[in-house]
């Protein structure tokens, strides 16, 4: 199992709990929180990627996860709390206002969650969105998305409201001493956690008082939604598992609406950049596993792309092996998606990785046949080894000659076709849940650049 833990193991105690940080590449965190005297935990915003980590941490360490809890509506990935809570019996938490099907236990402003005889207050902080709550311990906050280090949530979706935002940020950390720990629902500079001191010192959005002004300036030069927003919106709050499969007609919706993000191209480089969906990124099928974090911080859902799907399929469940999850094959690949009207950006044409393994296999038979009657029988043998290998590669679904002619030279893209995917869709790409330069997709920068 690929662990995305970005604390160490043992974590670290923080007043009365026991606190452990998991990290994901696309800048979110999820968190667990534990009483030590009564081995009782709650997990907080468990990303679907971090459902397997989540799962182990509980059963390694011998607590009682008794609580799953997503701070708000998530627009920019998958919520783990569904299966976190279907695995583990814990209780599912969420504002009412969320509205989330499986929820079962809707905390009003000020109720406390209890692990043993040490409790968590549950604050209601609009804003980013309507339902997001706080949560607060006895040395620390769990800010979600409201606040961020050097920066607050965004508020120009799902229904957020600036205003509001300024006055949670006020009733929730004013009265709140200088050494409490902040930890956010979000980071985009890899930083796990602050102190309230230091946002007030270097934090420009807490330094403006006004009300008026705050608003105007967070809602200036609005940055663009997140990709998939909508999709995401409806698995969150529905509960509905991510199909492992779409037909190409869905895919090219999904590419129209601004999902071009999400589309992980798996082909060889050549076939890439003789065609591919324009913003898409490519991570060829036999380069998966060294570049699996870009993956994970692509957009869910993924949509993964071949030729025409068997390549896809076949990454897609590589990438389940390593916990990575939300993944859909484009049924047909990119002919079905050019066919259902998809628009592709097209270049110097080659000749597809599943032709030259067909190519192949017929000169290796006939190389074996010939042989076999000039030379010496045996060599008919290598006409029969060419048939079991695509015989194999029917039945299981890969094909030993198509890896190896992967790597061959003519199937690689040149520098600049690979490399610019690649940094598009990167841990480092514009963040997801904040506002600010460059434009991000959850929180707000420096607002003396608006």
């Amino acid at each position: 199992m690929t662990s995305l833990h970005a604390e160490p193991t043992t974590g670290q105690t923080v007043g009365s709990f026991t606190v452990l940080t998991l990290g994901h590449p696309q800048g979110c965190r999820t968190y667990l929180l534990a009483n030590p005297q009564s081995n009782e935990a709650l997990a907080l915003d468990v990303h679907l990627d971090l459902v397997e980590d989540v799962a182990a941490t509980v059963r390694e360490r011998g607590w009682k996860l008794l609580y799953v809890v997503d701070s708000h509506t998530h627009a920019d990935h998958p919520s783990g709390a569904a299966s976190v809570a279907a695995r583990t019996g814990a209780t599912r938490v969420a504002h009412e206002a969320s509205e989330h099907a499986g929820v079962s236990r809707h905390p009003a402003d000020g109720d406390t969650l209890h692990l043993g005889d040490a409790a968590i207050t549950v604050l209601h902080a609009p804003g980013h969105t309507p339902d997001h709550v706080v949560l607060r311990t006895d040395a620390a906050v769990f800010s979600g998305d409201t606040l961020l280090i050097g920066a607050v949530a965004r508020t120009d979706f799902l229904g957020g409201d600036a205003g509001q935002l300024f006055d949670s940020l006020r009733r929730v950390f004013d009265d709140l001493p200088d050494e409490t720990v902040v930890f956010p629902g979000h980071d985009y500079a890899g930083r796990m956690q602050t102190t309230l001191g230091d946002e007030r010192r270097d934090n420009p959005w807490l330094k403006l008082t006004d009300r008026a002004q705050f608003a105007t300036a967070l809602t200036a030069n609005k940055p663009p939604r997140p990709a998939n927003m909508d999709d995401l919106l409806r698995l969150n709050r529905e509960g509905k598992d991510i199909p492992t499969s779409i037909p190409a007609a869905a895919a090219n919706e999904v590419v129209r609406a601004g999902g071009a993000r999400s589309v992980i191209d798996v082909r060889t480089g050549a076939e890439f950049e003789s065609e591919h969906v324009d913003g898409s990124l490519l991570v060829p099928l036999d380069q998966l596993l060294q570049r699996v974090d870009e993956v994970r911080a692509t957009p869910a859902p993924r949509l993964l792309m071949c030729r025409s799907g068997g390549r896809a399929e076949a990454a897609r469940k590589l990438l389940e092996e390593q916990n990575v999850r939300g993944l859909t094959v484009v049924e047909g690949g990119i002919m079905a998606f050019r066919a259902a009207g998809g628009a592709t950006e097209r270049g110097k044409q080659v000749i597809s990785l599943d032709r030259q393994v067909r190519i192949g296999a017929g000169l290796l038979v006939l190389v074996g046949v010939a042989l076999g009657y000039l030379a010496h029988p045996g060599f008919f043998a290598l006409a029969g080894l060419v048939g079991v290998g695509l015989t194999v590669a029917g039945v299981t679904d890969w094909c030993g000659m198509g890896m190896l002619l992967a790597k061959a030279p003519w199937n690689r893209a040149s520098p600049k076709a690979s490399a610019a995917p690649a940094s598009a869709c990167s841990a480092g790409a514009p963040p997801a849940c904040s506002a600010g330069a460059p434009p991000p997709s959850c929180s707000a920068g420096d607002p003396s650049a608006s």
